[in-house]
């Protein structure tokens, strides 16, 4: 089994059938190597404008909010002249990197839309063990320039995710309670431009202020983030899992037994649980991975959570299975393994009573509009926020509820409303949101609760000094 993924989850638990009901999609349009166009500047009377707007998401639910020019820059230069260009004509300001915020939070009415989509640069210090990479480098191709050099980082559990909004709101990452926690705690330092046009570096001695910011603060970021440097770790020499699958009325058992295993605490292990459905019912799937420098000492943690009794419970069983983040990357985005596409909606909660949360869910989820929705689940072994960081709600385990379907054969207001529905039941034990997965279009309410409400006025503070002509747009549901 791969270790991290939740398509190839399902397809290495013998469920291969599905596969194309989950995980991140792949774009429909584009390319991350076909971001080359001539002209700087895309107008909305532009023959090919459609087309480049459409592509700017990877999914194929396309919001109905129309910038009224896409700027694409090239490098540092050409952002500071479209920042210029805005000031000019008074055009307010939206970034994005990879199109994968499934809210659609780059796609706003009117205004610039900086598609920064060429900063793909990786610069390693191996002697220091950190990284300048550009904002639109994908999950999977920092992993593998980083694993050449014997390093590895939180990345997005998809491969297509780039670092930039995933890093500024915070970055839910792979093996990430070993690797400093939330991914934006491990930002050594940023490189900026502001919407006078100045570029500066933002560290803890240069802009501590929005050093801060650049930590979590996600689309109420009064900048344009170019590039991060970051914090590495030494590569895994060894992964493996183990994965069991229950029936989804087991699923706040299943709960329970995450809750245990991550309270031992394990090292060196990620817990995940996700309820997906199967042309045989809804199942939900617990799986372990451990990153570690041997065989020996990967089986030795996933043989500890086996001895639970939940474990002999489990309706099937695949124990100690290797795998790679490389590999596992690779998979995600392959084609010739039925993996599908469709519409996305998403909305996540933290919280601190998982068994309950997700009780609370399954009579709903298996009413589900689309066979291809489904849940992830997974706790949290450190639940301490990063210092010096606008990250500021978090809880024991992050839950999420994704619905995907085909337009074709699925009304999408059917599935935002069942989505509507099951957000109502998990806010019920919610500890906060997570900026980078909620939809603050729909409620604004939701960006207030991803936030303490010292770090969303202090995120505001810095929006009225950095930006006091409000040439950025802020937060969905703000501005």
């Amino acid at each position: 089994m791969k270790p991290f993924n939740r398509r190839t989850f399902l397809s290495s638990a013998g469920l291969g059938a599905v596969t194309h009901l989950v995980g991140c999609g792949a774009t429909n349009t584009l390319t991350q190597a076909d971001y080359r166009y001539p002209r700087k500047y895309i107008y909305r009377d532009d023959p090919d404008y459609a087309r480049w707007r459409d592509g700017m998401a990877w999914q194929q639910h396309k919001h109905a909010r129309f910038a009224d020019v896409i700027a694409r820059p090239q490098n540092e230069t050409d952002v500071i002249d479209a920042m210029a260009y805005a000031r000019r004509h008074a055009l307010k300001v939206v970034v994005r990197c990879g199109g994968h915020n499934v809210s659609g939070a780059f796609y706003r009415e009117g205004g610039m839309l900086l598609d920064l989509s060429m900063f793909r640069s990786v610069s390693i210090d191996v002697e220091e063990k950190s990284a300048w990479v550009g904002v639109a480098i994908w999950s999977r191709n920092l992993a593998l320039q980083l694993a050449q050099a014997g390093f590895a980082f939180p990345y997005a559990h998809c491969a297509t995710v780039p670092m930039g909004g995933y890093l500024l709101g915070g970055g839910v990452g792979i093996n990430g309670d070993s690797w400093g926690g939330i991914a934006c705690a491990n930002i050594l330092a940023a490189e900026v431009v502001l919407a006078d046009g100045r570029q500066i570096t933002v560290s803890p001695n240069e802009n501590p202020d929005l050093y801060w910011a650049v930590r979590g603060a996600g689309t109420g970021f009064p900048g344009v983030v170019l590039r991060y440097k970051l914090k590495l770790y030494a590569a895994p020499q060894h992964v493996a899992s183990s994965s069991y699958i229950f029936p989804v009325d087991a699923a706040g058992e299943a709960a329970d037994w995450l809750s245990h295993v991550r309270d031992a605490p394990p090292d060196d292990l990620e817990l995940m649980m996700l309820m997906a459905h199967t042309p045989d019912g809804p199942v939900a799937i617990v799986r372990y991975v451990a990153f570690t420098d041997s065989q020996t000492a990967a089986i030795k943690r996933l043989d500890k959570v086996h001895a639970h009794p939940m474990a002999g419970r489990a309706m099937a069983v695949m124990r100690n299975v290797p795998g790679s983040i490389e590999q596992g990357f690779i998979e995600s985005v392959d084609a010739t393994r039925g993996l599908g596409f469709g519409s996305y909606g998403v909305e996540t909660t933290w919280t601190d009573t998982l068994a309950d949360s997700v009780s609370a869910t399954v009579e709903h989820f298996k009413a589900a509009i689309s066979p291809q929705t489904h849940m992830l689940i997974s706790p949290r072994v450190h639940t301490e926020l990063p210092a010096r960081a606008a990250f500021s709600r978090i809880g024991k385990s992050f839950l999420g509820a994704y619905t995907v379907w085909d337009r074709a054969a699925s009304p999408d207001r059917e599935n935002f409303a069942w989505l509507q529905e099951t957000t109502q039941l998990m806010a019920r034990y919610a500890t906060g949101r997570y900026i980078n997965e909620t939809n603050g279009f729909m409620d604004r309410e939701r960006v207030l609760s991803s936030f303490t409400p010292d770090a969303f006025e202090g995120i505001e503070r810095l929006r009225r000094l950095y930006d006091p002509q409000g040439r950025f747009f802020g937060f969905p549901g703000y501005s």
